[in-house]
């Protein structure tokens, strides 16, 4: 394996990767097995999140532009190879890993926390899948409520859309002895966001009118968990005097709408932003460490959100929303054995 100081035995120098060409242009390709370069680890994945970051990145684009691009950055596996000057991890040991490529067979990661990866997160043995791969959107939740809403434990919170993240959000907060009410149309969904920690759940029809009329009153913080404009002024509507709004959804190409800057004026709203790759370094690794005592702990039920698994062959569906996919969250596997 090159530059790789331990490796398991049966390594291939070949392997199967879900790559982007271009908009819309998804090839699973055979490639060569990326080397543990000094200072990484080489990790055979088990399993990887489809994020709705990966599905824009598909239909959008790649940031810089630069292809052939692997997407996939919720992933988990087992380290097969340590690279040059590698202290402190073992082959075998399983492990998250933040970095770009995991809808693939294997990805390398370096230890030390980057620009903004956070490197590799110890996963015990007995954590499900299906639960490991939560573990970077909860520390993106922990994120938004902690550092950008500053949630209180007593606060009224309304999380706007009860999604995977959303879902995950209200769960979050609940545990951080928020009171949540949970904001969203759909119905089965609703009853999710309340076997989630949600005190209540109303639909979406005037929700800032009846969000103020109920028992918590006008919520302290607001989190909008969907990339809709017309949320934002809606979001400002509901929250209370002094209150905070945090967008924590992305708004794509649909990305201005009118607000009431009086309303934010005289009642002094914060309105701010949440993105996990703009927290300063130290600030993720602390949130990514509560997100894998989370993950460890099992107190919050992260498999319910799992609707579906992926593989090679599928992949662009789940990408696409196709059929049921990503009614919540479809998980990638590699080596996926269909019942």
């Amino acid at each position: 394996m090159g530059d790789a100081r331990v490796t398991t035995a049966g390594t291939p120098e070949t392997m199967r990767a879900c790559r982007l060409h271009g908009l819309e242009d998804l090839r699973v390709e055979s490639i060569d097995v990326p080397r543990a370069a000094a200072g990484e680890l080489l990790v055979r994945i088990e399993a990887n999140g489809v994020c709705a970051t990966d599905a824009r990145k598909y239909r959008v684009g790649v940031n810089d532009g630069v292809y052939p691009f692997n997407p996939g950055h919720e992933w988990v596996g087992r380290v097969a190879a340590l690279g040059a000057g590698v202290d402190g991890w073992s082959v075998g040991q399983r492990v998250y890993g933040d970095t770009y490529g995991g809808y693939a067979e294997y990805a390398t990661i370096a230890v030390e926390p980057g620009a903004w990866s956070c490197g590799p997160t110890l996963i015990p043995d007995d954590v499900p899948l299906e639960r490991a791969v939560f573990l970077e959107p909860l520390a993106d939740c922990l994120h938004a409520l902690i550092d950008q809403g500053q949630v209180g434990s007593s606060d009224h919170v309304v999380v706007v859309a009860a999604g995977s993240m959303g879902l995950q959000m209200i769960a979050v907060a609940s545990q951080l002895g928020a009171r949540v009410t949970a904001v969203e149309p759909k119905s089965e969904r609703r009853e999710l966001a309340r076997r989630f920690g949600a005190t209540e759940a109303i639909e979406s029809d005037r929700w800032p009118e009846r969000v103020q009329a109920g028992a918590d009153g006008a919520p302290r913080l607001v989190i909008v968990c969907a990339g809709d404009p017309k949320l934002v002024p809606q979001a400002i509507e509901a929250v209370a005097t002094g209150g905070r709004v945090v967008l924590f959804a992305g708004f794509g190409d649909r990305s201005t709408t009118p607000v009431d800057l009086n309303a934010i004026h005289y009642r002094e709203i914060e309105l701010v932003g949440s993105e996990w790759i703009g927290a300063p370094p130290n600030q993720r690794r602390e949130r990514y460490g509560q997100a894998a005592e989370i993950i460890a702990s099992g107190s919050l039920p992260l498999e319910e959100l799992v609707s579906a698994r992926c593989s090679f062959d599928d992949l662009e569906d789940a990408l696409l929303g196709r059929s049921e996919l990503r009614v919540l969250k479809t998980v990638f596997v590699p080596d996926r054995a269909d019942p």
